[in-house]
């Protein structure tokens, strides 16, 4: 898989856990059966058992640090099968070599209690170390089958174990990945939003320099007090339904000082409008800029109605506007951007209702009652520079 995964620290807790029991496993066992007459049956039950568990402690390491990642990490499958193969026969080829002297067909035999003497057998029992049977040992017996199975079992738990943490590797570093591309793709939206919004503000200055100067001098100070807004506020996570709202005046003041009377813009927001609900920052500006620039008609009466209502857990934002000229194409990059972030921030707890009539625009923005900690604690606090809106 990728080459960023490394062994875990659980899995080499678990590893070390598992063999250190093995190992103990033996001891523990061999004082239920311990006898003080015979302290070196004792011995060499104990040798004969860790020499075997080292053999497999050996090809486990072998497999684990040499050949799971050339499989795991890599892909390379046929090194990796050669690999296992010649480890296996090399560990076969061990034992053979290796089996207990006393086993005429397989595993030593238990030794029972009572008195051996003289390397001759008592009571129907034999000596260990007496020579082996004249018939001697055959080339594969149950021994070698029993230690095959073994060696592969814990091959194949090895690779199971190491598939899995793999695994939940890859899960962390893709969820961070995707949780880094969505913190970029939010701000590259909003940093595109800001330019679409500044330019549109810039024209209604001029538009007012001409009409009333001391007016444009006082839209100037509202501005940048907006410019406040967008590069300390628009930057965080989320921002209150108080500040959104209150941006929200500040901006319909500004851009209705450029029309006449013909233009009516009825604003009906909640007075208890709560800090304690948090929205993503900008989501409503570029419906209403979407409504400036297509509803208003200097020849002929035009309306933009605004409502923001809380409802059942929700907060609906309403914007309906009448249309200027009929062949006018909505969008545009601030409300193109700003359907791209929704899908970002709120996933599937959104919806989006537009209606373009014939001669109306139709706006209907349902969001979730959603507090600060409902965005996580990832707000940074802008600095001293940031204040609130007045």
């Amino acid at each position: 898989m990728n080459s960023y995964y490394k062994q875990t620290k659980p899995e080499t807790i678990i590893y070390t856990v598992v063999w250190i029991l093995l190992f103990l496993a033996p001891v523990v066992e061999l004082l239920f059966y311990y006898d003080p007459e015979h302290p070196v049956w004792i011995k060499r039950g104990l040798i004969d058992t860790w020499g075997s568990l080292l053999a497999f402690l050996i090809v486990f390491l072998i497999h684990n640090h040499l050949l799971a990642p050339m499989l795991v990490k890599h892909k390379k499958v046929t090194q990796y099968i050669i690999g296992c193969v010649a480890i296996i026969a090399l560990f076969q080829t061990y034992n053979c070599m290796h089996k207990p002297a006393d086993v005429p067909n397989g595993p030593r035999h238990k030794i029972e209690s009572g008195r051996v003497e003289g390397g001759r057998m008592e009571s129907g029992r034999m000596d260990s170390m007496a020579p082996p049977p004249p018939h001697g040992r055959p080339p594969i017996d149950k021994h070698d089958i029993s230690m095959f199975t073994i060696v592969i079992m814990m091959i194949g738990a090895n690779l199971g174990v190491k598939n899995y943490f793999q695994n939940e590797a890859e899960k962390k570093h893709l969820a961070k990945l995707k949780e880094q591309s969505l913190k970029q793709e939010l701000e590259y939206l909003r940093y595109q939003i800001h330019p679409h919004f500044i330019m549109n503000t810039l024209n209604n200055i001029h538009a007012l320099v001409d009409i009333d100067p001391e007016q444009a001098k006082d839209s100037i100070v509202d501005m940048s007090r907006m410019m406040r807004y967008l590069l300390y506020e628009s930057d965080k996570q989320y921002v209150t339904l108080d500040a959104a709202v209150t941006f929200l005046k500040k901006y319909l003041n500004l851009m209705k000082l450029r029309y006449t009377d013909l233009v009516n813009v009825n604003v009906d927001v909640p007075e208890d409008v709560s800090e304690d609900i948090a929205l993503a920052p900008l989501v409503f500006i570029p419906f209403v800029e979407n409504a400036f620039k297509h509803g208003v008609a200097y020849d002929k009466p035009s309306t933009i109605n605004i409502d923001i209502v809380k409802q059942d857990g929700r907060l609906l934002f309403h914007c309906q506007n009448t249309k200027s000229n009929a062949k006018h194409e909505y969008g545009g990059v601030g409300l193109n951007n700003v359907t791209k972030r929704l899908e970002l921030i709120y996933g599937s707890d959104y919806s989006l209702d537009i209606k373009d009539e014939e001669d109306s625009y139709d706006v209907l923005l349902d969001l979730p009652q959603r507090t600060a900690a409902d965005f996580g604690n990832d707000n940074h606090d802008p600095g001293p520079q940031s204040k609130r809106l007045t």
